[in-house]
């Protein structure tokens, strides 16, 4: 067991390291960035961090419809969470438009929305100034080919779990439906039902999996069905196919769990490093399925226990979550993965750490109720 408090005090490290981040508005991991955000104020009681998230969105609402290159990336949930909280009905209204922005990419035949065109393969990541990368990295971005229509298994996170909250808040059930549709067809496409796990993209030119089971691509996956299952009525008719998927995938990582408790970053090479970001996504999925009742918690709660040993392990005393790779473009190359470069301070690598710290916090909440429960009813006398 470990003292809310510890958890408490290692959110407000790592959120304070994350809001020196120079946030682009929008790029990949936005998302769990400002959901993490939101969270430590959760965790800590401190408002500063939802503080800066509102007024980062408010900022954002000045040239928000002059529309960037990635805004499909945008933090839809986090938008929604600070308008439930704050009432400003500018940001409710930011967000159904931006809904209307979401459900107006062209589809795949089998339906799903084409968020990125001319997927850029093999880009290389951006690297801080002085790292021993650059040049390597400055050679790379020359070869960079167009890859064509692709989808990514990171909007995942980025489209179903939107509709789904905007679905709660709104009622309307144009909503719930293209937040199924969305997670739903990117599911058909991207989950490999012999490995159980989600490919990292899916390609129109040839209608194929790139074949690579990038770690944390499954967990974006993984946290965009949690969200999506959790913001959707409990009862709802088309929850049923994202549990399935859900259990199988985690069910999955349980076997691939290393030792220490970590992840490589291509799941099925053992010889591919172990990348710390995939055990904090972990830990926030499986602290969720376990509370909320979708998986065993006897079965499952030795492998959150696990990672989260391994999480806590990686954090270092400035509150950086140690061992996170760069930005990951899309490659049909596991070679690509391996030599990902690590070390980056980016949102999701401190983004799923203060998720995962206050879901395990949650968990713990719960599992203190149920024993005071449990304990009762071994001494009510009228039993």
């Amino acid at each position: 067991m470990i003292h809310e408090t510890q958890l408490s005090n290692l959110a407000t490290a790592a959120a304070d390291r994350l809001l020196s981040y120079a946030w682009k508005l929008w790029f990949w991991g936005d998302s769990v960035g400002f959901e993490g955000l939101l969270d430590a104020s959760e965790l800590t009681g401190q408002e500063k961090y939802r503080t800066f998230v509102y007024g980062v969105f408010k900022g954002w609402l000045a040239r928000e419809l002059s529309r960037s290159q990635f805004d499909y990336t945008a933090p839809g949930v986090a938008l929604l969470r600070v308008y439930e909280r704050t009432g400003d009905t500018a940001l409710m209204a930011a967000a159904l438009r931006h809904a209307e922005y979401m459900a107006s990419f062209r589809q795949t035949d089998s339906g799903a929305y084409v968020r990125y065109e001319n997927a850029a393969i093999e880009l290389p990541p951006e690297l801080p100034p002085g790292h021993p990368g650059s040049e390597a990295a400055r050679e790379m971005a020359e070869q960079v080919i167009d890859g064509g229509p692709c989808i990514f298994v990171d909007s995942m996170h980025f489209d179903g779990p939107f509709f789904a909250k905007l679905h709660q808040l709104t009622g309307e059930e144009r909503y719930r439906q293209l937040a199924l549709r969305n997670i739903l067809s990117q599911l058909e496409l991207l989950f490999d039902p012999a490995k159980d796990l989600l490919h990292h993209f899916w390609m129109e030119r040839t209608r194929s999996r790139n074949g690579v089971l990038w770690g944390r691509g499954n967990c974006w996956g993984l946290l965009g069905l949690a969200e999506t299952l959790e913001y959707l009525p409990a009862e709802d008719a088309g929850s049923g196919s994202l549990r399935e998927a859900l259990r199988k995938i985690l069910a999955k990582m349980a076997q691939l769990q290393t030792v220490q408790g970590g992840w490589h970053t291509v799941l099925d090479d053992p010889e591919s490093y172990v990348e710390t970001s995939i055990a904090a996504f972990m830990v926030h999925v499986l602290s969720r399925a376990i509370e909320l009742g979708w998986i065993e918690a006897e079965q499952y709660s030795p492998l959150v226990e696990s990672a989260v040993s391994y999480m806590l392990d990686h954090i270092g005393p400035d509150g950086l979550l140690e061992g996170v790779s760069y930005e990951t473009f899309p490659s049909t190359r596991a070679e690509h993965y391996r030599h990902m470069p690590r070390g980056a301070v980016v949102p999701w690598g401190q983004g799923p750490l203060l998720t995962a710290l206050w879901a395990y916090a949650r968990l713990q909440r719960s599992r203190e109720v149920s024993d005071a429960v449990t304990r009762g009813n071994e001494f009510d006398p009228d039993r």
